[in-house]
């Protein structure tokens, strides 16, 4: 027999919605009948966009990826909107602000024109879209990301950008090539100056919070570095004051890539350090050698610094960093983060 509950969603700026969700329905499936568009993206289990800690209630979670939702979170109270399926009312403290929620479908859908397509490593692609029609703005805050879809397919990938929100409807992209993944055959084979494909977004909850005057490290690994680029792009683009170091860390030398956008970034932003890492390096290699996890280990046990951490990168990286944390006192609540999940190719 179906039953209704109430949903209770509370913002991080202490705002709150709520709305009916029936028994055999997930959250955000209830929400979006209502017209009401929560933070979510693959709404199968897979990408933790719309990640959430139960406060109130009880609930049954169906399906979902470990990556996404690790055991020892979901014994915690953490939940993924897609696959939560409330038993009686329930409230959950979501991690963006209410501005985040939409109220209607309108202007997530837009079309863009491959404007750049360039390989800048022996695995990463530069790719380079702009907005088609008469509005052409792309907002979005740093770190969010966006949906492309392959044409001619319902094939759709995930990735953030590495610019900022702009009025020239541009949208930067640094992609990974995967063998045998499915937008690396695209980017490899088919696309070209001039195509046109389908965006949507922006979507994430990966971004920058405000603590004051508290440092602020990024860690990327690989391509992980778009989102990093972005937020550091934000805050010169504002003036932020916080002193920023960025660790950008690959496997080979071969793998490297940007160095000179980064040097030209901190070349205009006082309050930037780099750490640009290469783990297995020559003799010859001119900035950190090592992984980029032991660099920022070496870094804050010299110095004692206490700083926000911003991660993104693949899991393997993510959760060694996360650790050195943990080893070094920095509250968890201080570590913001971002995973690279299978995308299933």
């Amino acid at each position: 027999m179906t039953s209704t509950h109430q949903v209770t969603i509370v913002t991080e700026d202490h705002e709150s919605i709520t709305f009916d969700c029936r028994s055999d329905e997930d959250v955000i499936t209830a929400a979006v009948r209502q017209d009401i568009y929560l933070m979510s993206s693959c709404r199968e289990g897979g990408c933790a966009t719309c990640k959430g800690y139960c406060s109130e209630g009880d609930y049954v979670i169906g399906k979902v990826s470990a990556q996404a939702l690790p055991s020892q979170e979901e014994e915690e109270g953490m939940v993924l909107l897609c696959r939560c399926y409330p038993t009686t009312d329930i409230e959950v403290e979501v991690p963006y602000t209410y501005e985040r929620i939409s109220f209607s479908p309108e202007g997530m859908d837009f079309e863009a024109e491959v404007v750049g397509l360039e390989q800048i490593s022996i695995n990463v692609v530069k790719f380079q879209l702009r907005r088609t029609g008469d509005d052409k703005t792309i907002k979005f805050e740093a770190g969010q990301f966006f949906d492309l879809e392959i044409p001619g397919t319902e094939t759709t990938r995930s990735y953030s950008p590495a610019n900022i929100s702009n009025s020239q409807g541009d949208l930067e992209f640094l992609i990974r090539i995967v063998d045998g993944g499915k937008f690396s055959e695209f980017l490899k084979k088919d696309a070209k100056v001039g195509q046109r494909i389908k965006a949507k977004g922006p979507s994430g909850v990966f971004g920058l919070k405000e603590n004051g005057f508290t440092p602020r490290y990024f860690v990327a690994g690989g391509t992980g570095l778009a989102p990093i680029l972005s937020m550091v792009r934000h805050m010169k683009e504002w003036g932020e004051p916080q002193k920023c170091v960025i660790y950008f860390g690959v496997n080979t030398e071969a793998e490297i890539f940007h160095l000179d956008e980064l040097e030209q970034l901190a070349a205009q932003m006082p309050t930037l350090e780099l750490r640009n890492c290469v783990w297995k390096c020559s003799d010859d290699w001119h900035c950190e050698k090592g992984s980029v996890v032991d660099i920022l280990r070496r870094d804050l046990v010299e110095t004692g610094a206490k700083p926000d951490l911003y991660l993104c990168g693949p899991p393997g990286m993510v959760d060694a960093t996360f650790a050195v944390c943990a080893d070094l006192g920095i509250p968890k609540e201080r570590i913001y983060l971002e995973k690279f999940l299978p995308s299933g190719q």
